[in-house]
């Protein structure tokens, strides 16, 4: 099966997206499972779409392109997972062909074929996570797609713009993830091996990825928002330790697959005889890209599988050394079909009730409703981590991001905190409070003009009314 995608017919990438789809399709259109972080983009997408300003109107640390995506498919579709997945599925099968092309235009291999957009694709539908339309996700596909333009071999005076155009593109990326950022590395390794005059090359670069966001910056000011911009997503909280969203012994568990992947190809990849100079010097911008990804991965604040899109790329690219390498076909073939079997049994493990074997806890990720209150098509707003009494209700007020919220309802003592406070909800008043934090009284006793219009719900202690 593995000498079948050594080729570039067309008939290939037919099989190819075939196969890919097939993995995908059934659990998206049979069961979307809906996801707070996903809830959570759809209601920057649809603040946006009532005319609301980001950052201005929108508290949210959602990156200024990955908020422009959302508000694009709120007014496309409105509130639905099913949407966003198959956005992110095509996103996914996008970046593989881009980064396949790449690589073949390039002739980084001895010969053009599709394996790395075929194991790009496999490991990529390892879990539901890799389709949760996430800025990560957003981000990456701009990061391959900058990839051609800094390995350009340039030479003084001839086509340095591509440089310019790598440099906006990756500026692209951090405008959808602002970590991204990091892969300025990347272009700066690519730049020295490259690129014959490297500071002017490497001042090229940095000046394309700084136009985007000297162009968003200019908007902000004019939009009044530019302090918040500063403050929301370019000066965010960088956080230098291992931080789980889920369990780390599960991320464990479905990273095996890649794990092993990735240290068989590496092994492949050490063993090639010398081959042609830019192609060394393609393998090792593929390492730091590596090194680069594992530091973004292990800096961030809520590691799960989903940030492990990152690799996906490098190992793609190391694993054609694994599947083209003098081992006999057998053998190539059945580690091929061993990964495609544990990837699929992985994915559908809870159609084939085999999850109480592997014991791979989702809830951190899942999205649950919140059954306390029969609240549906009103308008609302909880103080509190609690995103299920969204679900079927319309937030009002910036204030639907807790985590950024904080920030104002945790300095009541300050006049300015209070003074916000009472002009957004002079603008907006939902039709119920949901008080998780244990706010209201303080608030009443503030800001008696405004929350003294809400009355306590009989029988639940957090659910306030307006009268």
């Amino acid at each position: 099966m593995i000498s079948y995608f050594r080729s570039i017919l067309p008939s290939r990438l037919i099989l190819l997206v075939i196969i890919y789809l097939a993995i995908q399709l059934p659990l998206i259109l049979l069961r979307a499972t809906p996801t707070a972080p996903e809830l959570q983009h759809m209601l920057v997408g649809e603040r946006l779409a009532d005319g609301f300003s980001m950052y201005r109107d929108v508290y949210d640390n959602t990156a200024p392109l990955s908020a422009m995506v959302f508000w694009i498919l709120d007014l496309v579709a409105g509130r639905s997972f099913m949407i966003y997945r198959i956005t992110a599925v095509v996103l996914l099968l996008l970046q593989a062909i881009l980064l396949n092309s790449t690589l073949n235009r390039h002739n980084v291999y001895a010969s053009k074929n599709y394996l790395p957009a075929l194991i790009y694709l496999v490991l990529g539908s390892l879990s539901f996570e890799f389709n949760m339309l996430t800025p990560l996700l957003l981000g990456n596909t701009f990061i391959i797609l900058s990839l051609p333009y800094i390995i350009t071999l340039s030479k003084e005076g001839f086509d340095n713009n591509r440089l310019f155009v790598g440099g906006f593109i990756l500026g692209l990326a951090a405008l959808c993830y602002l970590p991204l950022a990091m892969f300025l590395l990347v272009g700066i390794f690519a730049v020295i091996l490259f690129a014959s005059n490297t500071f002017r090359s490497f001042l090229l670069m940095l000046c394309g990825f700084g136009f985007p966001y000297a162009v968003l910056m200019t908007y902000f000011f004019y939009n009044s928002a530019l302090s918040e911009f500063l403050e929301m997503h370019l000066f965010r909280p960088w956080q230098l330790q291992v931080a789980f969203l889920r369990p780390p012994a599960d991320v464990a568990k479905l990273m095996a697959i890649p794990a092993i992947i990735a240290i068989l190809s590496f092994m492949s990849a050490s063993s090639l005889p010398q081959r042609l100079v830019f192609q060394v010097r393609f393998q090792q911008v593929m390492w730091v890209w590596l090194v680069v990804s594992l530091l973004m991965i292990f800096t961030r604040d809520e590691i799960t599988v989903a940030t492990f899109i990152l690799v996906l790329p490098p190992i793609a690219y190391f694993s054609e050394f694994l599947f083209t390498s003098g081992q006999k076909k057998w053998i190539l073939n059945s580690i091929f079909l061993i990964t495609l079997a544990g990837v699929i049994l992985l994915r559908y493990r809870s159609v084939l009730d085999i999850n109480r074997y592997l014991a791979l806890d989702e809830s951190p990720l899942v999205l649950t409703e919140t059954p306390e209150t029969p609240l549906k098509n009103n308008t609302v707003l909880v103080l509190g981590q609690d995103l299920g009494y969204y679900v079927h209700n319309k937030p009002v007020t910036p204030y639907f991001n807790w985590q950024i919220s904080q920030r104002y309802f945790r300095d009541l003592n300050e006049y300015q905190a209070v003074f916000e406070i009472h002009e957004a909800f002079r603008r907006e008043m939902p039709n119920y409070l949901i008080d998780k934090a244990k706010l209201m009284p303080e608030l009443k006793y503030k800001l008696p003009s405004i929350f003294g219009k809400y009355e306590q719900v009989p029988g639940d202690t957090a659910l306030y009314r307006l009268k």
